[in-house]
């Protein structure tokens, strides 16, 4: 069966998902992005580089290998991979240390592997709080969300994506094991704003898979094959996604695509409840997100 949920986990070369996730598509894209990619491999740093630079946007690329010394710069986004750290705790907060204000972090942690190596979740919350971090997002969102292990789950509403420790706990123990733990963090105690997919003028965009692709995905009975949390879930999509989805190309406000269902005789208030739950939905999957202003 094929299933959505290719790179819901994220990717350490796509800036959009940067943009939305640790700055909530706020952060005007042409302002210089300065980006330090630690540990893994140095093909992390060149797939970044190469995403920037054919967006024609600003910013540098960096590379540090896992146990190097840290740079003496400042970074407003880290890609941390601590899977071959022997402290991991000890090196996140040395990171953080590199970290320019406002700035965030992607941290990718092995999972748990019940016996007693990798990370569970709440391990994660632990670690990140030792270092001052806290998360904003663990990816992919709706991984993390145990309705929708259940037998019947229903439709995605929540547009906030915010990180609950129980409620991911929960999840991992109805699910049957992931591979990482993947978070975007910031400072504790910061207050991360993120623009409205609500408001008209937002220009929402896809990344993986294109809006008809997406949309082939669905089955007949309106729900979505993904793999979350090691399980094959049917998640629940409104039926008037499949004619959404592929309007989103990047280019489009919101209010566009409302005009455009309204000549589809989708009213107002209707197209509010529709895009809703789509975009909950997919954002959830990380495959809708909010494009950055310029």
């Amino acid at each position: 069966m094929v299933h959505a949920s290719s790179l819901t986990t994220g990717s350490a070369g796509d800036p959009r998902e940067v943009d939305y996730w640790l700055f909530g598509a706020l952060r005007p894209r042409s302002r210089a992005l300065r980006v330090l990619v630690a540990g893994g491999d140095a093909a992390r740093a060149a797939r970044l580089t190469e995403s920037l630079e054919a967006e024609g946007r600003p910013g540098e690329v960096g590379f540090l290998a896992a146990d190097a010394p840290l740079p003496s710069s400042v970074y407003d986004y880290i890609d941390c991979d601590l899977s071959a750290e022997a402290e991991p705790g000890a090196r996140l907060e040395a990171l953080g240390g590199v970290l320019a204000p406002g700035g965030g972090i992607r941290v990718v942690m092995p999972a748990s592997d019940g016996r007693g190596g990798g990370c569970a979740v709440g391990g994660l919350f632990d670690l990140l709080a030792a270092a001052g971090l806290a998360p904003v997002c663990l990816m992919a969102p709706l991984e993390y969300e145990p309705a929708l292990l259940e037998a019947d789950p229903a439709f995605c509403t929540d547009l906030d994506f915010l990180p609950d420790r129980a409620r991911a706990g929960l999840a991992e123990l109805l699910g049957v094991g992931r591979a990482f733990q993947v978070a975007y963090v910031r400072r504790a105690g910061e207050v991360v704003g993120r623009a409205d997919p609500m408001d008209p003028a937002c220009v929402p965009v896809l990344r993986g898979l294109d809006g008809l692709g997406l949309s082939r995905l669905m089955r007949p009975d309106n729900r979505l094959p993904v793999r979350l949390a090691g399980r094959e879930v049917l998640v629940p999509v409104i039926s008037q996604a499949r004619g959404l989805l592929p309007l989103v190309d990047g280019r489009r406000t919101v209010g566009e695509l409302a005009a455009l269902l309204d000549n589809r005789g989708v009213d107002a208030a209707q197209f509010r409840q529709v895009w809703r739950i789509t975009f909950a939905t997919f954002a959830g999957l990380n495959q809708l997100l909010l494009q950055a202003p310029l």
